[in-house]
């Protein structure tokens, strides 16, 4: 189905066009929740750490080279798909289509000159495209009164006069051909998408946009948006689209939060593996030498200073 290429207004500027998981709940954390076992370890400078898990069996060392194996796979797969899908080299459409090229003006802002200079164009882009460009000129008053704005008259517009995905249709509208309070919208067909990309309709836009708002002739201002993006629309390219440099971002963005998770993780099971289970919360002490926290039950000596601890180091004084 045909989409917007984008459009704009007297006053409103411009605007582009439109175009589970399951497995086991394991949960790892440095606070006590319901169900989890809690392990005591000591890092650098004897400094406490506390892990409660849920997860009886903390991964091995070949499951954690594995995931981080399949995370950088992954990450470079969204390079690619941000390499790859921002090469554009484009080739002109098959003409198996009605390749009419329509010019229909119901409001008298285009005279026989400028409609002979814009079928001259037309032609001449879509010999170099395959594309069929068309516009169509109307009162405000054909479209405000039942559709939310124009690019929903333009997309009605489009399915009534087109069978194909191959044109490209302009709709420009005004009052009574007075250029006030004037309006114009593209809708282009899927087929035109892998020609006219966000980059060429925006210049387009930008361009038409401009040009009627200095209160140039309509058909002049078509014509000259029409010859500023058609020398250079067949040029191979890279330009990344919004949509896909928004997935790439959210994609590789939320990879490396994985990945800064998985290696806090991996720290944290190095822990586990060399520290010491305990039932329940641990009770925490001071060492009275240094004042360096430890786990009762789990040191004889202060993991900081080297002090030898209380008799009750290992349990609660009776």
């Amino acid at each position: 189905m045909p989409h917007s290429s984008g459009g704009g207004s007297s006053g409103g500027g411009f605007h582009s066009g439109s175009s589970s998981s399951g497995g086991p709940s394991y949960r790892t954390s440095s606070h006590y929740f319901a169900g989890s076992t809690c392990y005591v370890y000591y890092g650098r400078n004897g400094r406490l750490h506390t892990v409660y898990t849920n997860n009886p069996n903390s991964p091995t060392k070949k499951s954690t080279i594995l995931t981080f194996v399949m995370l950088g796979v992954m990450m470079i797969a969204g390079g690619l798909v941000a390499f790859f899908g921002g090469y554009h080299n484009p080739s002109k459409l098959p003409t198996d289509y009605s390749t009419s090229i329509l010019i229909q003006d119901e409001t008298d802002v285009l005279d026989e000159d400028d409609e002979a200079k814009l079928r001259s164009t037309f032609q001449e882009f879509f010999t170099v495209t395959g594309i069929c460009p068309s516009v169509l000129a109307v009162d405000n008053s054909v479209w405000n009164t039942h559709y939310a704005s124009l690019e929903g008259y333009a997309y009605d517009a489009y399915l009534a006069r087109f069978k194909d995905e191959s044109h490209w249709l302009i709709v420009y509208s005004d009052v009574g051909g007075s250029h006030d309070n004037w309006s114009f919208e593209g809708m282009q067909g899927n087929d035109t998408d892998s020609i006219l990309f966000t980059s060429v309709t925006d210049r387009f836009n930008e361009s038409l946009y401009d040009s009627l708002s200095d209160k140039r002739p309509v058909g002049e201002s078509i014509e000259t948006a029409f010859r500023l993006i058609m020398p250079n629309i067949m040029d191979k390219n890279y330009h990344l689209e919004l949509p896909l440099l928004i997935f790439v971002i959210v994609w590789e963005g939320a990879l490396i939060a994985v990945l800064v998770r998985s290696i806090l993780q991996c720290f944290q099971n190095k822990g586990m593996q060399s520290g010491t289970k305990i039932e329940g919360q641990p009770t925490i002490k001071k060492c009275p030498f240094c004042d360096n926290e430890y786990a009762q039950g789990t040191v004889i000596r202060c993991p900081k200073c080297g002090g030898m601890l209380h008799f009750d180091a290992f349990g609660p004084k009776e």
